[in-house]
C-alpha cells in the first residue's frame, strides 16, 4: 500500500498533501453517525458535510422508507471525504440489520433522545467505540433502534421547544463528543493501517487517472520479476 501512495503522491501538490496530513490527524472511526429514513435532501447533506468538518470518517445511512438524496450545492464535496455506507436492500428491516452489524463490531449504541432520564451529552461515559443514531425530522428514530440501544443521551435545550432540528443537533452533539474525546486518555484517532487506506483512496480521488497509473506500475513490476527469473 505505501508504495502506491509513494507512486501517487508524485502527482499530488505539497500543499495538499500537507492539509491531507493535517485532515487525517482529526480523522476518527471511534465515533461514527446512523442516519435513519431522513427525507429532507438538505438535512441528510448537511449531516454529511458536518461528519466530515467534525473528523467523522463513517456515516452510516438506512433507507427502510426514504431514499436518501445528497443536494450538491448544500454537501459542497464532503461525500468526497467521508466514507457512507447504505442499508437499502428490500424485504428486510434495514434498521435491525445496521445497528446488529455494528454491535457485532463492539459499538455502542447511542441515540438522541429529549428523556428525562437521559444523560447528558456533556457528561455520559465515552468509553467503546460510539455510534450515534438520528432519525426522522419528525419522529426521531424507529422504535426498532429505540430498543437496541445501548443508551439515551440528551442535548440540554433551555427554551419551550423541546427538539432541534436534525443537521442542528448532529452538529452540537458532534461538537461536544469531538471536543470531549480530544480532551481525554482516549485513543480515538486512526489507527496506522486506517490512516494509510483513506490516504490512499483520497490520493486515488485526486490523481485524475490514478487507476491506469496504479495499472500501470502493477505491470511494469510484475515484467521485472518475469525479467529478474
Amino acid at each position: 500500500m505505501k508504495e502506491i501512495i509513494d507512486l501517487l503522491s508524485a502527482f499530488v501538490t505539497d500543499n495538499k498533501k500537507r492539509q491531507i496530513e493535517k485532515v487525517l490527524e482529526e480523522r476518527t472511526k471511534y465515533l461514527t453517525v446512523v442516519l435513519e429514513d431522513i427525507y429532507q435532501s438538505h438535512n441528510a447533506s448537511a449531516v454529511v458535510r458536518t461528519c466530515e468538518c467534525f473528523g467523522v470518517q463513517d456515516l452510516h445511512i438506512i433507507e427502510n422508507l426514504n431514499r436518501y438524496d445528497i443536494n450538491p450545492k448544500v454537501v459542497m464535496g464532503a461525500t468526497k471525504w467521508v466514507d457512507m455506507y447504505h442499508y437499502c436492500l428490500p424485504d428486510i428491516n434495514n434498521s435491525v440489520s445496521c445497528i446488529t452489524n455494528l454491535k457485532q463490531k463492539g459499538c455502542r449504541i447511542l441515540v438522541t433522545s429529549p428523556d428525562e432520564n437521559a444523560e447528558s451529552i456533556d457528561e455520559f461515559n465515552l468509553e467503546g467505540k460510539l455510534d450515534i443514531v438520528f432519525g426522522t425530522e419528525q419522529l426521531g428514530v424507529s422504535d426498532d433502534i429505540m430498543n437496541m440501544a445501548d443508551e439515551k443521551v440528551t442535548i440540554p435545550m433551555y427554551g419551550f421547544t423541546e427538539s432541534l432540528n436534525i443537521s442542528v443537533s448532529a452538529a452540537l452533539a458532534l461538537n461536544t463528543i469531538k471536543n470531549r474525546l480530544k480532551s481525554s486518555d482516549i485513543d480515538w484517532r486512526l489507527s496506522d493501517v486506517e490512516l494509510e487506506t483513506i490516504k490512499l483512496e483520497w490520493y486515488k480521488k485526486l490523481v485524475k487517472g490514478s487507476d491506469i497509473i496504479i495499472q500501470n506500475y502493477n505491470k511494469n513490476k510484475a515484467s521485472e520479476g518475469v525479467d529478474e527469473k
